[in-house]
């Protein structure tokens, strides 16, 4: 275990009871201490609060606080803000009750980072895709944040990212958006605040027909484009800026393969310290994914897994 500053997790819930224990799990296998833990549910009227209730009654060892409740509120970004409130580490981390951190060394990864560079107030990192059964589909790699690509609709990865508290302290999220709310934070605080990027994999966004990106996407896309003009986005892109935007796209997409094959590499050889149940049909079948998938479509795995344990070590 490495130790250092307090860090606090928000994690917003509602009706996700099939996905919040990994979640959970995630944080709690992390290697740094201490951790603060905390779940805002919106009364789930599925087993999420047995769960909830269950999850605070257990021993997790030194140096983790867990904190929830669950009770009505208006909607993900409201629940945000109350978890927000809740925080007392220097270091915040907004983790969805359907992600998960990738391995065992994210925060203390993300925390040296933001100790390294003073000037920076938000790091960053790529993303697995990940099957609604935690199978490896793919991995999505983002260039660093730039405000000005953001206004152009190509954002950063929610759940790889952690503040300095100061950030979540003055800044606090839209209750009145449905969509989109990761995208609106990002140029609200990107304003003031320096992003920096983290070369590695530190996030599992679970992909599942439930997901708002699924259900709305047109209403996602709506809301993305009247976001980016009402924070100062030209009506018309530029064909330079098109033109450079798909060269980051095609150089993000080799970046992905170079990060699926060195997982590869570093699980074959049993040096499994992921955070949560991995599992891959075949190395083909990533490559294929990494090449075609898209990041609004579905994507079918294959027979699982890969090996009879899996990626994943517990405990």
């Amino acid at each position: 275990m490495s130790s250092g500053p307090l860090v606090s997790i928000v994690t917003p819930s509602f009706n996700q009871a099939k996905f919040l224990e990994e979640t959970l799990r995630s944080v709690e296998l992390q290697h740094h201490r201490p951790i603060q833990q905390i779940v805002i549910d919106g009364a789930s009227t599925d087993r999420t609060v047995e769960l909830l209730r269950g999850w605070a009654g257990r021993d997790h060892g030194p140096g983790y606080r867990f904190d929830w409740t669950s009770e009505p509120d208006r909607g993900h970004a409201d629940a945000l803000n109350k978890g927000f409130d809740r925080v007392k580490g220097e270091v915040v981390g907004w983790l969805n009750s359907d992600d998960v951190y990738f391995d065992r060394k994210v925060i203390s990864t993300s925390v040296a980072a933001l100790k390294a560079h003073p000037e920076v107030d938000i790091v960053h990192g790529e993303v697995a895709m990940i099957s609604e059964d935690s199978g490896l589909q793919m991995i999505w790699c983002f260039p660093k944040f730039k405000y000005t690509r953001a206004l152009r609709g190509y954002i950063i990865s929610q759940p790889t990212v952690f503040f300095r508290r100061g950030v979540t302290d003055k800044h606090r999220l839209d209750p009145t958006l449905r969509v989109a709310i990761d995208h609106v934070y990002w140029l609200q605080i990107g304003r003031e605040h320096r992003f920096l990027k983290i070369g590695r994999v530190q996030a599992g966004d679970r992909d599942h027909a439930a997901r708002l990106s699924q259900t709305d996407r047109q209403l996602l896309m709506e809301t993305g484009k009247q976001i980016c003009a009402l924070y100062g986005a030209g009506e018309k892109t530029r064909s330079f800026d098109r033109c450079r935007d798909g060269i980051w796209r095609i150089l993000m997409r080799l970046r992905g393969i170079l990060h699926g094959a060195a997982i590869l590499r570093r699980y074959r050889a049993g040096r499994s310290d992921l955070a949560f149940p991995a599992w891959l049909d075949s190395p083909g079948g990533l490559l294929k994914r990494q090449i075609t998938m898209r990041v609004t479509q579905r994507a079918p795995m294959g027979s699982r897994p890969l090996s009879p344990r899996g990626f994943y070590a517990a405990g």
